[in-house]
């Protein structure tokens, strides 16, 4: 099977050509002959992967400088969708043909990938596959954090900052599920835009007005008494 080999540690942005396995310097290689994982475990299931996203921590990975640091040479890759290729003997929950999708610690820069059937998930019909390969990190980081952590309930008013980034977007999402009152922070006009498109009810764009000034405004228009939980990616001091 084709897959991304890190082979060694290194940016891997930093490309002058290929990615081929007779590539000495790059720290990742594309291989087509790397062996098709075999079913480990009587309830593991391999994935044919349709679609994978890629991360900031896959990027810190081979740089050499995420907290979980695997042996070399390692396939990169965390969230993925696909079908189901095959399934061990204990197997019930899903079957050969099923669309799933899944996050793995390595693995899913690669056509095919195993895991273990509870760590699947169905993907609806109704879902492209390319959506619900990015889909596991970014919304399962916003879902502990906002459903499980914050408690977010209905009428509560929810600040997302890098609110047009992956998991500010998926924040935004989730807190308008959640019956939220949600302030989404980004810059420029097309991301200003988007988030509008959304249904957010008031959009900052930090690019032309002042952040606190803006929310300040808004929850006086709304007769809000102040924001009830603030959702910060950006890890950073921002405003």
């Amino acid at each position: 099977m084709e897959a991304l080999v890190c082979k060694k540690l290194g940016d891997p942005t930093a490309l002058k050509s290929s990615i081929s396995e007779a590539d000495n310097d790059s720290p990742i290689i594309l291989s087509k002959t790397h062996p098709i994982p075999q079913l480990t475990t009587r309830t593991s299931v391999r994935v044919r992967v349709k679609a994978t996203s890629l991360n900031y921590a896959n990027y810190l990975q081979i740089l050499g400088k995420y907290q979980e640091k695997p042996p070399l040479p390692f396939i990169p890759g965390s969230d993925y969708s696909g079908i189901v290729d095959a399934v061990g003997p204990g197997v019930s929950l899903l079957k050969v043909g099923d669309r799933v999708c899944s996050f793995a610690t390595l693995g899913s820069f690669a056509e095919f990938l195993v895991a273990e059937q509870d760590e699947l998930f169905k993907v609806p019909d109704g879902c492209d596959l390319v959506a619900a390969g990015a889909l596991p990190v970014a919304f399962g980081t916003s879902h502990v954090a906002l459903v499980h952590r914050a408690q977010l309930t209905s009428g509560q008013v929810l600040l997302v900052l890098g609110a047009a980034g992956g998991v500010g977007l998926s924040a935004v999402q989730i807190g308008k599920v959640c019956g939220a009152v949600v302030i989404a922070v980004a810059r420029g006009d097309e991301k200003v835009q988007f988030l509008k498109s959304l249904g957010v009810d008031h959009v900052v764009d930090s690019s032309k007005e002042s952040v606190i000034s803006s929310v300040k405004d808004f929850l006086k228009a709304r007769k809000l008494k102040g924001v009830d939980v603030l959702y910060d990616p950006c890890w950073r001091q921002t405003y």
